[in-house]
């Protein structure tokens, strides 16, 4: 299963700088741990809690690291996850909008 997970941060109270510095701590974390990006999602091919588990790892470790003096989850706004096979890119027609003919 793919399992995806959402990290955004609170770019309205802190320095673009700052955000651009932890996202840049948390992306090189998340693909060192073995996600694969996809756009702003984290995703990989494992159960819901064994990706869940190594999400937090990977944040709690940089928590923990305090870089630079930032506390890294002061930063972020929201951090979940979800069966990315759910997802609907709205960006695509709608599947009862195709046509098959068969000749």
């Amino acid at each position: 299963m793919r399992y995806a997970i959402v990290i955004n941060l609170d770019y309205q109270t802190f320095y673009a700088d700052d955000c651009r510095f932890v996202w840049s701590k948390i992306k090189q974390g998340m693909l060192d741990a073995g996600f694969i990006m996809d756009k702003r999602l984290f995703t990989i091919d494992t159960s819901e809690e064994d990706a869940c588990e190594l999400a937090r790892e990977v944040i709690e470790g940089l928590d923990n690291r305090k870089l630079q003096g930032i506390d890294i989850f002061s930063y972020v706004l929201d951090f979940y996850g979800y069966d990315h096979s759910d997802s609907v890119n709205l960006l695509m027609p709608a599947s009862d909008s195709f046509l098959v003919e068969l000749c």
